[in-house]
């Protein structure tokens, strides 16, 4: 194929000149720069509006302990324990490999006596792990 098919058409002027102020920013203000008093009065004002009991998505500060357990070694070394003794098979569908997950039996966050209890714990694919009746909090105690 011939190369000047699909060469362009330039723009026309007046096109051109409003990408460069879109470019720039609405009115051409993309240039400016705050200056440091500014920015501290900015970043003072918009600080604890929504911070912490203010926020409408606020539960009495529970949601961090609760997420810091599934990052911790004890965390970890309960999984691979449940995977060991299940043999890294699914239990429900009797799945080898894959994504499995190591659920528990008695939710993680309702029962924190029993978070790292293996007998708590059963090997479950994704899928079946899905179908539980505590997944992703569906369940209550």
């Amino acid at each position: 194929m011939p190369r000047g098919i699909y060469k362009r058409k330039p723009f026309a002027k007046k096109h051109r000149e409003n990408i460069s102020k879109a470019k720039k920013g609405f009115g051409g203000f993309a240039g400016k720069k705050h200056s440091n008093e500014t920015k501290k009065k900015i970043g003072l004002k918009s600080k604890g509006r929504f911070a912490g009991e203010k926020h409408p998505n606020w539960k009495g500060g529970t949601s961090k302990g609760y997420k810091t357990g599934y990052y911790s070694t004890e965390y970890k070394k309960w999984r691979i324990s449940v995977f060991e003794r299940d043999g890294f098979r699914c239990q429900g569908c009797e799945q080898v490999g894959g994504y499995l997950t190591a659920h528990h039996i008695k939710s993680f966050k309702h029962y924190p006596k029993l978070r790292f209890k293996i007998d708590n714990g059963i090997t479950l694919c994704e899928d079946c792990h899905s179908m539980t009746d505590n997944y992703k909090g569906r369940g209550k105690k």
